[in-house]
């Protein structure tokens, strides 16, 4: 209770916020730093402790300004020394200024019941933060989401840390001191499921080993940056994959068993460079690549599987309607397809080429082909043509949208009289057509 003064009389106020449950005061004191979290233990009795239970702590360098002298390492690894640790779940650290102490400082005050921890430096782009893991193995024994970000140099040759729990490792455009700091981590996550890497554009070549038969599923691509003699080859062992997500134009692929499990992919990739990429994806059910004409050169077989139910391209300028029907050929069970036309302002390099468009109707255009989308249409020779195949060969069609690329009204409205007035195979087809 609080008392003041008013007049004569002494006028009583409840402390209402102490009345509060603990976990609604949670709620407000992790939207607050921790140096000021940590001032509330000097309110009261009720407040002494509410802090040191708090389920998530978030230390963020930039809102850090009440620490004095001590430095951020210091202070983050006494204040973890003072928390009730077994009710500490989630760890996130937002790092500002490089440092070289986060195993020494940090680390040993982190108890075994952690289940998600997060690192992300955001310092200049010529000062990486080193990180190491400690000998305690009980450190990270519970932890089932790791996340590195940024400035990081991750050095674990030397280091004995098993990862027995971790489920998901996020690493975001985060270095490694060499090729074995990289398989070192991952072969000591022996239960990991999920793989999210964003690679450095790297000065030579690079391996990354990922040998993992838990792995479920791998997303990887490269930051935006590009230089000439940037060589990254990836060496991928993981039986048990389900879903797979691959962004990276100059990168070289090398699948070392069959994924049978996989169900779903999304490839972008230079196919000059990964003539047997297409080859594990046999089993997949949903599928987006790129589509552009030299893919004839690197696809000779049927590659497909009969399984391939939902296919997604994404086209360019130079779209070429016989590749998309040859590819279609190849594709019998075919009942979703959409194509994304991005119409990029930049031109996309590729081999001129004529390829031969099939010489019966595509199976899946007869008898199975339900829904077909197709963004950015401009309507070029090219696009008409494989718009009037498909409408007028897709006995099944049910839905038909098609959002046009805008040329200027009058050219927008040609379109859409051409579209509409397009032959339909399918007697309950609905087409649209989107401005």
């Amino acid at each position: 209770m609080e008392a003041v003064r008013s007049g004569t009389e002494e006028v009583t106020y409840p402390d209402r916020i102490s009345q509060l449950p603990n976990d609604l005061l949670f709620r407000i004191l992790s939207s607050i730093p921790v140096s000021d979290a940590m001032s509330t233990s000097l309110l009261s009795k009720r407040w002494k402790s509410v802090w040191k239970m708090l389920p998530t702590l978030v230390y963020n360098e930039n809102l850090c300004p009440n620490i004095g002298s001590v430095g951020f390492d210091q202070f983050v690894g006494r204040s973890l020394s003072l928390h009730e640790a077994p009710l500490l779940k989630t760890l996130d650290l937002k790092l500002r200024n490089q440092s070289d102490s986060l195993d020494s400082s940090i680390f040993p005050n982190i108890r075994s019941t952690l289940l998600e921890f997060s690192i992300k430096s955001t310092d200049y782009p010529c000062y990486y933060s080193t990180l190491r893991f400690p000998n305690d193995l009980r450190v990270f024994q519970t932890l089932v989401v790791l996340k590195l970000q940024g400035n990081i140099t991750l050095d674990v040759v030397d280091s004995p840390v098993c990862f027995q729990s971790l489920k998901s490792l996020y690493l975001k455009c985060v270095s490694f001191k060499n090729e074995e700091s990289f398989s070192k981590l991952l072969s000591a996550c022996p239960v990991l499921e999920d793989l999210f890497l964003q690679r450095l554009c790297s000065v030579g070549r690079f391996l990354f080993i990922i040998s993992v038969p838990s792995l479920q599923r791998l997303i990887y691509n490269k930051e935006q940056c590009y230089y000439s003699d940037d060589e990254a080859i990836l060496e991928i062992t993981a039986p048990s994959l389900k879903y797979l997500n691959i962004f990276d134009r100059v990168g070289v692929f090398s699948f070392i068993e069959d994924m049978a499990k996989l169900v779903e992919a999304s490839v972008k990739v230079n196919l000059s460079k990964n003539e047997k990429l297409p080859k594990v994806l046999t089993s997949v059910e949903h599928l987006s690549l790129d589509l552009y004409p030299s893919m004839v050169f690197h696809i000779n077989d049927r590659f497909i599987s009969k399984q391939l139910l939902h296919l997604e391209l994404n086209i360019y300028d130079n779209f070429r309607s016989n590749l998309l029907l040859s590819l279609l050929k190849d594709i019998p069970n075919l009942q979703s397809l959409k194509l994304n036309h991005t119409h990029p302002n930049y031109t996309v390099e590729d081999q001129p080429c004529s390829v031969s468009g099939p010489s019966s109707v595509p199976e899946c255009l007869s008898f199975h082909l339900e829904t077909f989308q197709w963004i950015g249409y401009a309507g070029t020779i090219e696009e008409t043509e494989a718009a009037v195949y498909v409408l007028k060969n897709a006995r099944c069609l049910k839905n038909a949208t098609i959002s046009l690329h805008s040329r200027g009204t009058e050219n927008d409205l040609m379109m859409i009289k051409e579209l509409e007035s397009m032959s339909k195979a399918s007697t309950m087809c609905q087409l649209l057509v989107k401005l």
